[in-house]
C-alpha cells in the first residue's frame, strides 16, 4: 500500500541538512584495501573454483572439498590434485594473498617424481605473471617433501600461515589465473594440503572527509566505493544497469571476459562491497519518503517518494486509487506549450485517461504540484536519460525495483521531444527496460521526478 497522496501544509524540504565547520576537500589519497576473490573463503562450498585431479578417476581417488570453510586438496593416487579460478584484474592490483589453513603434508619424498605444492598467477598466454621460485619454473611458491620447505619467488612472502604474492606492471581488465595444485607420484597418496582466505590487495583512490562543491558530505570509505552522500542537489551520477549475471551463468565466464556484470556498483554489491545510504537491488540504492518529504524505514509500508540516493532524484510513487491524480493506470497525452522546448509542435491536449487534471503532461504536473506532495511544488516531467535511470536490465515485467516501485507498468513518457520528428517525444518503456519515441497524440503514463535540495 502507498500512502494516499493528499495536501500537506506543512513544508518541509527533503533531506536538507545543515553543514558548519567542516574539512574542504584536500589532495587524493592512496589506501590498499582487500579484494575477495568471488567465494575466496569457500563460504559457499567450491563455486567459482574450477577443480582439476588427473588422472581421474585414481586410486584412491583425488580430492577437493570444502573442510572446516578451507579448500582441501588430497592427491590420492592422482599425479596432479588442485583448484584454479580466472579473474579480471582490477585497477590498482598489487598482490594476490591467501592463508595456508593446513600447511603441505608429504607423505613421502617420491620415489620418481618428487612431491610438491605449486602456486601460480598465470597470465592469458599461460606464461607467469608472478616471479617465480627459480629460473626456469613457472611457479610463484614451491613447497617440497625434499628438500622440506617452501621456495619462493622474488617478493613472496609467507608470514605464519600468510602467504602474499606480489603482482607488478597488471593492466587493469588483465585475464589472470590463479591456481594451487599438488603434484606428484600416484603412489603417494595422502599428500595434502588446505588453502583459505584468497584475496587481492587492490591500490584505491579515496577522497578524505570533505564537502564539496554540490555541498554533499560524504566520508571516504562511501566515495571510495562510488556511493553518494546525504545528497542535497542533484549529482548527475549514472546508475549502474542492474546486470548481476554473465552470458553462461556466473562470472567471470570462460572465453567471455568483460561483461557488464564484473564490473561497476551491482558487481561491488553483489561482492559485498558496497555501501548504501538506503536499500535497492543490485547496485540500485532508494529510500522511501513520506508525504513531508521525510525518510522512512525501508520496510515501511506506505511511502509517497522515492529517493535516489546516487543519483540525487527524488522520483513520484504511484497510488491504487482509480480516483486519485496519482493512479498508476492513468494515461496521458504529451502536451507542452513552451515553444523553446517542445521540439516545435505542442502535441495533443487533455487526450489521455485519467482524473484529478485535463489529461496531459502539462496539466498533470500543475495539478500534481498543488498537492505539494513531499512538501514540495517544483515537480516536473524527467528527460529520458532521469526517467531511463530507474531501469533494472535485470528485471522485465517491469523492468525497476519494485520493492521501491510498486504498480509499475507500461511506457512512460518523458519532458524529451524528439529532435528527427516534432510530432514525437521520447519514452521509457518500464515493462521492457527500453527507451524509444511516441507520438505526441499516444496516451502514455507517466511519473514525476524532482531534483534534492
Amino acid at each position: 500500500m502507498h500512502v494516499p497522496i493528499f495536501s500537506s501544509s506543512s513544508f518541509r524540504a527533503c533531506c536538507a541538512v545543515a553543514l558548519i565547520g567542516l574539512p574542504l576537500a584536500h589532495a587524493d589519497q592512496l589506501e590498499i584495501i582487500d579484494q575477495p576473490l568471488p567465494n575466496g573463503d569457500f563460504s559457499e562450498g567450491l563455486s567459482a573454483w574450477t577443480i582439476e585431479v588427473s588422472p581421474d578417476p585414481a586410486t584412491p581417488a583425488g580430492t577437493v572439498q570444502v573442510e572446516a570453510g578451507a579448500a582441501r586438496v588430497v592427491k590420492g593416487g592422482a599425479y596432479l590434485a588442485g583448484l584454479s579460478q580466472t579473474f579480471s584484474a582490477p585497477d590498482g592490483l598489487l598482490a594476490l594473498r591467501l592463508r595456508l589453513a593446513q600447511m603441505p603434508q608429504f607423505e613421502s619424498a617420491g620415489a620418481f617424481i618428487p612431491e610438491a605444492f605449486d602456486i601460480h598467477v598465470t597470465g592469458s598466454s599461460g606464461f607467469s605473471r608472478a616471479a617465480s621460485f627459480r629460473p626456469g619454473a613457472s611457479a610463484a611458491a614451491n613447497a617440497t617433501a625434499v628438500p622440506a620447505g617452501f621456495n619462493l619467488g622474488a617478493g613472496v612472502t609467507l608470514n605464519g600461515d600468510s602467504l602474499r604474492i606480489p603482482l607488478a606492471d597488471i593492466g587493469e581488465g588483465e585475464t589472470l589465473e590463479f591456481s594451487a595444485s599438488l603434484v606428484g607420484a600416484s603412489a603417494d597418496t595422502l599428500t595434502s594440503v588446505a588453502i583459505d582466505d584468497v584475496v587481492l590487495e587492490v591500490e584505491a583512490k579515496i577522497i578524505p572527509d570533505r564537502v564539496d562543491g554540490c555541498g554533499i558530505f560524504r566520508d571516504r570509505f562511501q566515495i571510495s566505493h562510488g556511493v553518494a552522500g546525504i545528497a542535497r542537489c542533484a549529482q548527475g551520477q549514472i546508475n549502474d544497469t542492474g546486470i548481476t549475471l554473465c552470458s553462461g551463468g556466473d562470472c567471470p565466464a570462460a572465453g567471455l571476459p568483460g561483461q557488464d556484470a564484473e564490473f561497476g556498483r551491482d558487481a561491488l554489491n553483489l561482492a559485498g562491497q558496497l555501501n548504501k545510504l538506503g536499500r535497492g537491488e543490485a547496485g540500485f540504492d532508494f529510500t522511501k519518503l513520506d508525504i513531508d518529504g521525510e525518510p522512512l524505514p525501508f520496510d515501511a509500508e506506505q511511502w509517497a517518494c522515492v529517493r535516489d540516493n546516487y543519483t540525487g532524484l527524488v522520483w513520484e510513487a504511484k497510488i491504487d486509487d482509480p480516483d486519485a491524480l496519482g493512479h498508476y493506470a492513468h494515461s496521458f497525452t504529451w502536451y507542452r506549450t513552451d515553444g523553446a522546448s517542445n521540439g516545435g509542435q505542442a502535441g495533443t491536449p487533455d487526450a489521455g485517461v485519467c482524473e484529478g487534471s485535463a489529461c496531459d503532461t502539462q496539466d498533470y504536473v500543475t495539478a500534481f504540484n498543488e498537492l505539494r506532495i513531499c512538501g514540495v511544488t517544483d515537480w516536473r516531467m524527467p528527460t529520458r536519460h532521469e526517467l531511463g535511470s530507474i531501469i533494472h536490465a535485470g528485471r522485465t515485467a517491469p523492468a525497476v525495483d519494485v520493492t521501491y516501485f510498486p504498480l509499475t507498468e507500461g511506457v512512460y513518457w518523458t519532458v524529451t521531444p524528439s529532435a528527427a520528428d516534432p510530432a514525437s517525444a521520447w519514452v521509457v518503456d518500464l515493462d521492457a527496460g527500453s527507451i524509444e519515441t511516441a507520438s505526441k497524440t499516444t496516451a502514455g503514463r507517466i511519473r514525476l521526478v524532482r531534483e534534492v535540495r
